[in-house]
């Protein structure tokens, strides 16, 4: 429970800093862009901007492909639930079944008050 709470945790705060980084960035690139008066410098504020996109677009895949993940072992959590439930009513039934049987040898045992004679008699 603490792994996939800790997940989840992991997935919020990443969102959160992409879309804090990509406000910032959306921003700071505005005002660079228009505050600049030099043309190399305008092409280098753009350039930065590019590579921040790029890195935003990269992480927008990662987060993706960690909620796909966490989609799937969510998925397999609930069959493996699925599959504990089944087993503990198998192994319900199995004690249920030996205690049955258990029963029954004790009632068979109590009623013996000795050993067999054999057949054919023995004599001495």
């Amino acid at each position: 429970m603490q792994k996939r709470k800790r997940l989840v945790n992991v997935l919020i705060a990443g969102t959160l800093s992409v879309l804090v980084l990509t406000v910032f960035l959306a921003f700071r690139g505005g005002n660079t862009a228009k505050t600049e008066a030099g043309s190399s410098d305008e092409a280098a504020a753009v350039e930065l901007l590019g590579e921040y996109e790029t890195d935003i677009a990269a992480l927008q895949a990662q987060i993706e492909g960690l909620q796909a993940q966490n989609a799937e072992l969510r998925a397999a959590v609930s069959a493996m639930q699925a599959r504990e439930s089944e087993y503990q009513d198998q192994i319900e039934i199995a004690n249920q079944t030996i205690s049955e049987l258990s029963a029954q040898n004790s009632t068979l045992t109590q009623g013996r008050t000795g050993f067999p004679a054999r057949p054919g008699g023995h004599t001495h």
